[in-house]
């Protein structure tokens, strides 16, 4: 072998311990939920039996799983761009020269380091409906507050707002980040030539922002679609349904009607879906 074709493959020897990882740890365990999706295996079964696309076939004929998406779609259209909406807000406030300052940047990100299991109790305290904080509060403006996690209507809304409420403080410390690495003399020059703060905003802020917003817009679709810890600790997919999402749904048959193939083609229409929001994503901010 020459010298030549040695300095080619050179880069590539540096890449095969990490293409190694990939391919153990994700790209393998990808191709076995697609063949496991494939196969049937149920306790009545235990041994897969190869059905070819049964599992998709029964699935998309499935009253339940379309109101599973559309739970799904509704909770990644709302918390998204409410939560980046209210990060970046945030950001902007934060992003002062104050002496309190990051006193209040920590208190905006106690939610996220918060224990799950924490937070969702003191969602169900908050919007208790006997004696909830929210419901209190509503009660003084002469408001009668609903039954939020035992309402159809309300129940996806409540899950929701915990949602947001306990991620928005991960992304408004990636703004805030991606603020302070903006330079400040455009900022101050455009001060000076007379531009005001909605100025300055839409015309330096938000496109210096855009790798920014683009990373957080990705990471905010796939940890909706991925939503299962607040479902399971306050709703358990009901009231009939109305809160029941992918993650939970697979959950379901996997570990509840103990139906692996067809938790398997839950989990590959996941997938699915996850990276086709996320190139359509990645078109409409490149161009």
């Amino acid at each position: 072998m020459t010298r030549s074709v040695l300095l080619r493959l050179q880069p590539y020897l540096y890449l095969l311990p990490a293409l190694i990882i990939l391919a153990l740890f994700n790209y393998y365990p990808i191709l076995s939920l697609v063949d496991m999706s494939l196969h049937s295996q149920t306790p009545s079964r235990p041994e897969a039996v190869w059905v070819g696309l049964q599992n998709y076939l029964t699935l998309f004929q499935t009253p339940v799983f379309s109101e599973v998406l559309v739970n799904t779609a509704w909770y990644v259209l709302a918390t998204v761009p409410f939560t980046m909406l209210l990060a970046l807000v945030l950001a902007v406030l934060l992003n002062q020269k104050l002496r309190a300052m990051p006193l209040f940047r920590g208190l905006y990100y106690t939610p996220v380091i918060m224990p799950t299991v924490a937070a969702a109790a003191l969602g169900l305290w908050m919007f208790n409906a006997n004696n909830g904080l929210v419901n209190y509060l509503l009660h003084l403006l002469q408001v009668q507050g609903p039954a939020w996690l035992s309402s159809e209507q309300w129940a996806l809304v409540t899950v929701m707002l915990i949602g947001i409420w306990k991620n928005i403080g991960y992304y408004m410390l990636i703004y805030l980040a991606g603020l302070q690495n903006i330079p400040a003399n455009l900022l101050d020059a455009a001060r000076l030539d007379g531009a005001r703060a909605v100025d300055r905003f839409i015309s330096i802020l938000a496109p210096l922002l855009q790798p920014t917003t683009y990373f957080i817009a990705v990471v905010a679709i796939i940890q909706s679609f991925q939503v299962f810890d607040f479902v399971n600790l306050l709703t358990q997919g009901g009231p009939s349904n109305s809160t029941n999402v992918l993650v939970f749904f697979i959950y379901q048959n996997g570990f509840e009607y103990l139906d692996l193939g067809m938790a398997a083609a839950i989990a590959v229409v996941l997938f699915g879906l996850v990276l086709i929001t996320s190139g359509i994503l990645t078109w409409a901010l490149n161009r």
